[in-house]
């Protein structure tokens, strides 16, 4: 069925009146902003849903019938949740409270598909910690599979009257389409309105016991059990089973079986765990909700353990997949809060080797940048939020506070390049001519150069032989910058500087100064830029980007279309690029990641 050239899919067995019920739900802006989907087992309930799915989430879809998020809740915690509808929403959060936040800021109509409510692992909690509260906004419409009578629907307090579409009554099911169904699928007519029933399908069998999966597992020639060789699908219904009957074994002390497992099930059966491991299975729990690749959820899992219990770290691969830590810092808000980053960058002058972080008391810390091990601090005049932080050629480290004032830090030596007045006089006349200063970056090698800003109407300045260069590369603020210096072939400068962008637009942007912007972006992502990087490594140019959903990509700028997307955990509020190692600084701390 195309509908004004929205291609609508097939829905079988005579449910045309049940989907055309839920078009209308999702037309009339005064119907219930509830609408529960009931119905016995095997009425078809997941099968409309999915149904449902398909057809508002495609490209064509009318923005008034689209769906803007799915969760799948069978089997799922409440912190799963939370994690997978964040992903999908653009932000990393690991509780209710900031993902409600970010929902009541943007008004927009947000339509939300919940199937298998009834078979979350809490279903109660589910409804009136987030499902619940989300109704509570104006903006918001829920479609959720719930039978009558149940836990989960019995929570919903914030619709008073809801819609109810209970499949097992039959005017959601055209007979003669049922019949004609029947016919071909070889099910019994008399049936109706249940195609279950009809295909004489027998409620499915209760959960496999502990025991009985444990004698599917393969066993060493010792003769013990080989969980690691289990396979994805044994192991997740091994971790169900354990945590039903509240022993995890085995599996709570190896961190392999736990990135092994699909995340939703380790999650529910390590619910008010507080040991190490389960303080960073927490942690990195947004990178994990969604990523169907056990080889990429241990890369993550060790990224954290490298920080927090390298022993459990040790348990993990670091061969088989395109990245890999090499080293980590993380806070767990006990015993390191100051781990937390704001903004790094790669040192140069006294500070060659070395990293620049910032931290959330306004200190400036030093690392060095192949082990991570602390080095010492920046001596600064009044210590205070920063938001940005380059160091030049000679060594001189330029901050941007939080309200676009800058800042310079003299080095303790003079080295070739701009001499402190001089820069000075640099950096007061690109605040002359920009709005307010939103980021900063240096270019190393190019002595004469300041280093560059972006200010918060999309403009990138550069300053170079005493004179301003200034292009609008972005709608909106620029929320990210950073710059190097590539080898000029031919020219009579040595080296040229490039400088990427990121964007509020989503926007990641290449210029070189003295040259018109490249027409498009390198990247686009529907959500604001937090952090940019730029280097080169052995096969040329890369340029790295995070997005406030987390996502971090590596794309190299030699011509070929290889990129690297990544997540940690939590959101990335910067990066820098040394040799082959990518820097991430986050609110948790920081880790370098060997990209191959």
């Amino acid at each position: 069925m195309t509908e004004g050239g929205w291609r609508i899919p097939a829905l079988g067995a005579g449910r045309r009146p049940a989907g055309l019920a839920l078009f209308g739900w999702l037309d009339d802006p005064r119907a219930p902003r509830l609408c529960r989907v009931a119905g016995s087992a095997g009425s078809g309930k997941s099968h409309l849903l999915a149904w449902l799915v398909q057809a508002g989430t495609t490209e064509e879809t009318p923005g008034d019938r689209r769906v803007h998020a799915v969760l799948p809740a069978a089997g799922a915690s409440l912190r799963a949740v939370v994690w997978s509808l964040g992903q999908q929403l653009g932000v990393v959060a690991h509780r209710p409270g900031p993902l409600l936040e970010v929902l009541a800021a943007d008004e927009r109509r947000t339509v939300l598909c919940v199937p298998e409510l009834d078979l979350a692992a809490e279903p109660q909690r589910l409804v009136e910690e987030l499902l619940d509260p989300m109704l509570r906004l104006p903006h918001v419409r829920l479609v959720v599979e719930a039978a009558t009578g149940g836990a989960a629907a019995s929570a919903f307090t914030a619709v008073a009257d809801p819609a109810v579409l209970d499949l097992d009554e039959p005017q959601w099911t055209d007979r003669e389409r049922f019949a004609a169904w029947a016919a071909t699928a070889g099910a019994d007519p008399e049936g109706f309105p249940h195609p279950g029933r009809s295909l004489g399908r027998a409620a499915p069998p209760p959960p496999a016991s502990a025991p009985e999966l444990i004698a599917l597992v393969a066993r060493t020639p010792e003769g013990k059990l080989d969980l690691r060789a289990a396979g994805e699908d044994l192991l997740t219904e091994l971790w169900t089973a354990a945590a039903r009957i509240g022993d995890l074994g085995p599996l709570a002390a190896d961190p392999l079986l736990w990135a092994l497992a699909r995340p939703v099930a380790v999650t529910a059966a390590v619910e008010g765990r507080d040991d190490a491991l389960a303080r960073a299975w927490d942690a990195v729990g947004p990178a994990l909700a969604e990523e169907p690749d056990p080889a990429v959820r241990a890369a993550v899992l060790r990224t954290r353990l490298l920080g927090t219990d390298p022993a459990a770290a040790a348990a993990l691969p670091t061969t088989g997949g395109r990245w890999v830590a090499r080293w980590a810092q993380w806070s767990d808000g006990r015993t390191d809060p100051v781990a937390a980053v704001g903004a790094l960058t790669v040192g140069a002058g006294e500070y060659v080797a070395q990293l620049l972080v910032t931290d959330p008391t306004g200190a400036v810390r030093t690392l060095d940048a192949a082990t991570g091990r602390r080095l010492g601090t920046v001596v600064l005049p009044a210590p205070r939020p920063w938001r940005g932080l380059a160091v030049t050629s000679a060594g001189a480290v330029v901050l941007l506070d939080g309200y676009g004032g800058a800042e310079l830090v003299a080095p303790t030596e003079q080295r070739p390049g701009l001499e402190p007045y001089a820069l000075q006089e640099a950096l007061d006349e690109i605040a002359a001519e920009a709005a307010e200063l939103t980021a900063v970056a240096a270019v190393g090698r190019l002595p004469k150069a300041a280093p560059a800003f972006g200010d918060a109407a999309g403009v990138v300045h550069w300053y170079q032989d005493g004179l301003v260069e200034s292009e609008r590369l972005h709608r909106g603020a620029v929320t990210a910058l950073a710059g190097t210096a590539l080898a000029a072939e031919g020219r009579a400068d040595p080296e040229i500087p490039l400088l990427a962008s990121g964007g509020l637009d989503g926007a990641v942007r290449l210029w070189g100064p003295g040259t018109v912007p490249m027409n498009q972006p390198i990247d686009l992502h529907p959500h604001p830029v937090t952090a940019v990087a730029v280097g080169t490594t052995a096969a040329g140019p890369v340029v790295a980007a995070a997005w406030a959903d987390g996502l971090v990509r590596l794309r190299h700028l030699n011509g070929d279309t290889d990129v690297l997307d990544l997540r940690v955990g939590p959101e990335v509020h910067a990066l820098a690029m040394v040799g082959n190692l990518l820097v991430v600084g986050t609110p948790d701390g920081v880790a370098a990641i060997d990209t191959h």
